[in-house]
């Protein structure tokens, strides 16, 4: 839609950066938490984040020294959200990040893939599990959660024949 990519265009860069990150989280989120993702100085995200409270598309709840941040539910939020909707695959973000790890050798896709989650299988020998771990972290902070599974052939294998992994499966690596 050409309105809406003109519209886009004319936010500066640094509100549309936090208004992504708090649009498109479930939680409420701090403001160095805000400032972290966004990569927006902590100055310009409490500025721009007190702007949007006064518009009527944050809220903001405040104990002593504490303040969170979420978005409200309301047509002006459902408009950012469509604005700066974003298709994201999360499954392959996930194996495009992982696919040159050492030691994986296959990556399955076990039962089918949902809106916002999926379950894989990583095979391989001597697999670094930390890298692993930090990509399916911030593939979730983006809204899709992967959860793995790391298996020796052998063990997938043997578990297979026993009726443990029936069920589709699809390879993607």
């Amino acid at each position: 839609m050409v309105e809406k990519d003109v519209l886009a265009k004319l936010i500066d860069r640094k509100k549309e950066a936090v208004l992504r990150v708090i649009l498109h989280s479930s939680e409420e989120l701090y403001l160095q938490e805000i400032a972290k993702k966004s990569k927006v100085s902590t100055t310009s995200t409490f500025r721009i984040l007190q702007e949007m409270v006064s518009l009527g598309v944050l809220t903001k709840k405040q104990w002593k020294t504490s303040k969170t941040y979420s978005c409200l539910t309301n047509p002006k939020t459902e408009f950012l959200k469509n604005l700066f909707h974003e298709d994201f695959d999360g499954l392959q973000a996930f194996i495009d990040s992982v696919k040159g790890t050492k030691g994986i050798s296959t990556i399955i896709l076990h039962g089918a893939k949902k809106k916002n989650k999926a379950n894989v299988l990583i095979i391989g020998n001597g697999i670094d599990l930390d890298p692993l771990d930090k990509i399916a972290q911030e593939i979730k902070e983006k809204g899709f959660e992967v959860s793995f599974l790391t298996l020796t052939k052998e063990q997938y294998e043997q578990m297979s024949k026993m009726g443990l992994y029936s069920g589709d499966k699809t390879t993607l690596l």
